[in-house]
């Protein structure tokens, strides 16, 4: 009999016998990385399990959907895979590949196993995977590229690259031939015409004010002054069996979110938002400045058909509040009826479920999954759902919707279109209350003055849109900035001449590119500056790409301005900021695992180029860019920076996602119609500004340009080790790459080095060894492994990595500082180790009346659940689904009289 747990309560009522398997954390530890889920729950083929990601605790959790009587699925496994997984599909019965974004891997799950069994590594920001031909196909969207592996064998066989801009969701066509993949930042055709060439702005519409600045302007890329052509690859089409891009369709919209064949057609649907860009000004804009649609792409022809989810809005009505709570915003997952009749949307940023009529695109019913405004609440949107995932049971009229804000899942009976139950996407949930509290406020679109749209409208998932606006202000005011004149001050001086300046900022700002919000807010506003005796300094934090808000509270009057609602109170910007403050950047993929550059990056020595970037006599970099964090938040003289208008020194991490993506090529075509500037206007890389203080010739620019590329904050940024996942078994555990990747993450899990910013991450290793499920936290300081249960002792590496036998999987990971314990010591934070979890206490008792056997169980602690057998000898426990609540809180299961010799027992889910 396999023991699943270390400890096992037994009792004997009736011939059955009953047996049950068995905070070093802290809440400001967390690190909010915001992956953008893309297929987070699905059904197995055989319609009996419900797989589910519970993306904040980097688990796959599966529950029992068998039994339909059921009010909500039972939930029986709780499986560790990568850092926040976003996607997952099932190749075969028993085996999900789930897609992990802050990984950059794809686990691969046995559930009888309860664990992953390999990692594969696929690209930066993988986002999504499918299976055709035998063939697993994962989108590697900051690469542009799909990886395409061997489903059996699991080995990469190809990349497909693509000429579209962060492609994400796939679909694969009913005949299987076919994979379509849509682009996030796929755009809209629109560019920037530079300020040399565009006309004069208007004259503004405030007296007070003199005249703008001469901006560019943004147009569309068909403008007679525009001398390229703005690729619109919105979704590419790809024969699966030779991985040949066969073309790409247009005109599905700006920002796409999924993609689904409508069964019985030849054609493809799409949600998405279309970007209304190209209107000019803040108050032009004010209320509606996306469109939330669904959208037809016809394979034969390439024709789009557009169907407004919001059709009936009079947008000059500000505020609606009957669309306030109607309104579909930021559609993110459709799910056809198997007849291709309707589908269904998730409004991400409404927290509306929608079913759509597909013959005429009208919206034939709009369930609202966000409980209700509690008495006194001016709004709720720290209890947003943000439906996220669709996964529909039509043999059973259920549809399951995966919240990614509420962490939960949500059942709709689909003839009534009511919602049945919510329940959680796993036992535990390590995102704490302040981050749950604060982030509804940047996507939650009911605070916009008809519901249509959020802050998250742009700033997708807290990033961009890969677009820019111009929401400047005819009628606006003059802003006032203290800055210094830097950009010619010689930094090996003792006077820091000039002094202080007044900057004059014009209401009438320009286009400006969509800037991310991760890193934007520091725990401390310090930073390096090469001019101080000590080598670090202090500066204000300053946003937006002038600098024009000195503190998140100046963006509140955005909610009015441009969203059309109402500010919000003090407490509520405070709470988005302490999300944003904990929301980090993703790792540079261009940094090697222990942090360092690589020697080469495009022909260019990053090692002379970081030189060159630090030689102020040279280049002048460091002077505004400065080590670590690459701003000095400052804004320099116009004439120093020869730009129309004044800029705050922009930081340099995301580089290495702009390069390439705007220089037109030998066709005269660019993937984005936006640059490296902060109007969209820019050059591309090695030469990085528009003026020149250099004298560096062609080949050291192309060291900079490698240095540029591979730039690391570790203020602002996390570290290449969180996230990296190694899968250990008894073959490799000998290797040297295994024991050198397990030392680079080791040496940076020392706490005494915070002060430093070299603490980079934490290791903890979960898995099965010898039957038993394992889980360990690295503990530097004594340099062994700690399990959580209390009665296993600390384990050297040697010694642990000795214990694998063949079958046995130890998988090791880095998460980020100071959050081991919430991975797998004290997941619920209560100070009790996860392994000396005791189960709930129970009782058996025989129902007099019917003779059946009644088992009833307390319902805390959670992750418990009843598994029958017939013998202990085959092994062959079933769950026990049909579990009812009982008024004291307990669970309770009923077994019928001729069960008097099965065996029972709880088991954890995790």
């Amino acid at each position: 009999m396999k023991i699943c747990f270390p400890r096992w309560i037994a009792a004997s009522v009736a011939g059955i016998a009953i047996a049950a398997a068995s905070p070093l954390a802290s809440a400001a530890d967390y690190t909010q990385f915001e992956a953008r889920q893309t297929h987070p729950v699905r059904l197995s083929a055989d319609g009996t399990r419900l797989y589910a990601l519970n993306t904040p605790d980097g688990r796959l959790s599966v529950f029992d959907v068998s039994n339909p009587a059921n009010s909500e699925p039972l939930l029986i496994a709780e499986i560790p895979v990568g850092l926040e997984p976003v996607s997952l599909a099932e190749r075969a019965p028993g085996e999900v590949w789930v897609v992990n974004e802050m990984s950059d891997t794809v686990s691969v799950v046995e559930i009888g196993r309860r664990a992953a069994v390999a990692h594969l590594p696929c690209g930066d920001e993988p986002a999504d995977i499918a299976f055709a031909g035998g063939k697993a196909f994962v989108t590697a969207a900051r690469d542009n590229a799909v990886r395409v592996f061997d489903a059996a064998s699991r080995a990469q066989t190809g990349v497909i690259a693509l000429q579209s801009l962060f492609p994400r969701a796939m679909a694969v066509s009913p005949s299987g031939d076919r994979l379509y993949v849509a682009a996030l930042l796929s755009g809209n055709k629109t560019t920037i015409l530079p300020p040399g060439v565009a006309p004069d702005p208007p004259a503004p519409t405030n007296p007070a004010l003199p005249p703008a600045p001469k901006t560019g302007l943004i147009v569309a890329d068909s403008h007679p002054d525009i001398p390229y052509t703005v690729l619109d690859n919105d979704v590419a089409e790809i024969d699966v069996a030779s991985n040949a891009v066969l073309r790409y369709l247009e005109g599905a919209g700006t920002n796409l979110f999924d993609v689904a064949p409508r069964p019985g057609t030849d054609e493809l649907w799409i949600p998405n938002t279309e970007a209304l860009n190209l209107i000019r000004f803040e108050p032009a804009l004010r209320g509606h400045f996306a469109d939330n649609r669904v959208s037809k792409l016809d394979l034969g022809s390439g024709a789009a058909t557009h169907y407004d989810l919001n059709p009936d809005i009079d947008y000059g009505v500000l505020p609606d509040p009957a669309a306030q709570v109607t309104s579909i915003a930021q559609p993110t997952a459709i799910a056809f009826e198997p007849g291709g009749a309707a589908l269904w949307v998730a409004g991400f940023g409404s927290d509306i479920v929608a079913k759509v009529d597909a013959a005429t695109g009208a919206v034939l019913a709009r369930i609202d999954v966000r409980p209700p405004i509690e008495p006194g609440e001016e709004n709720n949107a720290g209890i947003m759902r943000g439906p996220r995932g669709l996964a529909l049971d039509a043999a059973h009229g259920r549809l399951f919707v995966l919240c990614r804000l509420s962490n939960s899942i949500i059942v709709i009976d689909t003839a009534s279109a009511a919602v049945l139950s919510e329940f959680p996407a796993g036992t535990f949930d390590p995102t704490p209350e302040d981050v749950r509290e604060g982030r509804g406020y940047l996507f939650d679109a009911r605070l916009s003055g008809n519901g249509t749209a959020s802050c998250a409208t742009c700033h997708i998932d807290t990033d961009r849109d890969g677009i820019a606006w111009d929401l400047g202000d005819p009628g606006g005011e003059m802003t006032l900035i203290a800055a210094k004149n830097r950009v010619n001050h010689d930094p090996g001086g003792t006077d820091l001449e000039p002094q202080d300046a007044v900057r004059e900022l014009h209401p009438m700002k320009g286009p400006k590119v969509t800037q991310t919000l991760r890193g934007m807010i520091m725990d401390a506003e310090t930073f390096s500056d090469p001019q101080s005796p000590t080598g670090t300094g202090t500066a204000p934090p300053l946003f937006h790409w002038r600098g024009d808000k000195r503190s998140l509270a100046e963006f509140n009057p955005t909610f009015d301005n441009l969203m059309g609602g109402a500010q919000i109170p003090d407490d509520d910007m405070e709470e988005l900021e302490e999300y944003l403050r904990r929301t980090k950047l993703h790792p540079n993929p261009y940094r090697l695992l222990d942090r360092t550059a690589p020697a080469e990056i495009e022909g260019g020595t990053t090692s002379a180029g970081r030189a060159n970037f630090l030689n102020h006599g040279l280049s002048h970099c460091a002077v505004c860019h400065p080590l670590p964090s690459g701003t000095d938040q400052n804004i320099d003289e116009l004439n120093n920076s020869s730009f129309v208008d004044f800029l705050k020194t922009p930081p340099l991490m995301q580089s290495y996602q702009k390069h390439k993506t705007f220089t037109p090529d030998a066709g005269g075509t660019t993937l984005s119609g936006f640059g490296f500037g902060h109007d969209g206007t820019g050059r591309a890389l090695p030469l990085p500004h528009f003026y020149f203080l250099s004298v560096m010739d062609i080949d050291q620019l192309i060291d900079t340009r490698a240095y540029i590329l591979s730039f690391d904050s570790i203020q602002h940024g996390t570290a290449p080790a969180v996230g990296h996942t190694l899968c250990v078994t008894a073959a490799n555990a000998a290797a040297p790459q295994v024991a050198s990747e397990l030392t680079i993450l080791e040496s940076r899990a020392d706490p005494s080095r915070e002060a430093n910013f070299l603490y980079w991450n934490d290791v903890v290793a979960t898995g099965f060894i010898g039957g038993k499920r394992v889980a360990r936290r690295y503990d530097f300081a004594a340099n062994q492994y700690v399990s959580d249960a209390s009665d296993q002792p600390p384990l050297s590496r040697a010694a642990l990595l000795a214990s694998l036998g063949v079958g046995d999987v130890l998988n090791v990971i880095g998460v980020p500082a100071g959050q081991a314990a919430a991975a797998v010591g004290d997941r619920d934070a209560d100070s009790v180790p996860d392994g000396d979890f005791a189960a709930p206490g129970y009782g058996v008792e025989i129902d007099p009346a019917t003779g059946n056997v009644v088992f009833r169980w307390e319902s805390e602690p959670p992750g418990w659940y009843p598994e029958a057998s017939l013998d202990l000898i085959s092994d062959s426990w079933e769950p026990l689904t049909l579990i009812s609540e009982s008024a004291a809180g307990a669970r309770t299961i009923v077994l019928p009289a001729d069960w008097d010799k099965a065996f029972i027992r709880l088991r954890r889910s995790w």
